[in-house]
């Protein structure tokens, strides 16, 4: 596995110097870290880490830290728990599915979730990529296919020939299809 670079919303403790020699040990670097959970997203959007280590006894708002982590795809992101406070109950596993390690944690368990998790976030990140893509091709497809319905509509001409107007104007002007079609719709 590559080394990963992480910051640290721990608190201070000997659990806090035990995850940092291990994750030492696998050849991970540390880059960063946060006093409560406002400082942590300040740190992680500064340096950008690849991984997120919160311990849940943080102080702040450590659960909507965890969320704006996940929502943002900031980092593959491990939430432990010193036992030092309660999680809360209205937390949306549905929407937050990540599960909490009780500290103290061994350093093979560690070093395993640790590549797990980086895995998964890759995985995360493409498929978010990918729907990304997806949506915008839906979306384009969905102004040409109104463009075509003007032309069609306004130039008396059949859904292929609407498309093969909409296709010569994008080679003459040198733009994308879609460009185009959203000119038509400038125009009307």
């Amino acid at each position: 596995m590559e080394a990963l670079e992480y910051c640290l919303g721990i608190p201070e403790s000997n659990d806090r110097r035990a995850i940092v020699s291990a994750l030492s040990v696998c050849g991970h670097h540390f880059v960063g870290e946060g006093r409560d959970s406002a400082h942590f997203l300040r740190v992680m959007r500064k340096v950008q880490p690849q991984l997120a280590i919160m311990e849940i006894s943080l102080p702040g708002r450590i659960w909507e830290a965890a969320e704006v982590v996940e929502q943002e795809s900031m980092a593959a992101l491990l939430l432990l728990d010193g036992g030092k406070r309660e999680s809360p109950q209205t937390l949306n596993f549905r929407t937050f599915p990540y599960q909490v390690f009780t500290l103290p944690v061994d350093e093979t368990v560690l070093s395993v979730v640790v590549e797990t998790l980086w895995i998964e976030f890759m995985r995360k990140k493409e498929l978010r990529a990918e729907l990304r893509e997806l949506k915008e091709k839906l979306q384009s497809r969905t102004i040409i296919e109104r463009a075509k319905g003007v032309i069609m509509r306004d130039l008396s001409l059949t859904e292929e020939q609407a498309y093969r107007f909409l296709q010569k104007k994008s080679m003459d002007l040198r733009l994308p299809l879609k460009k185009v079609a959203e000119k038509v719709f400038e125009k009307n």
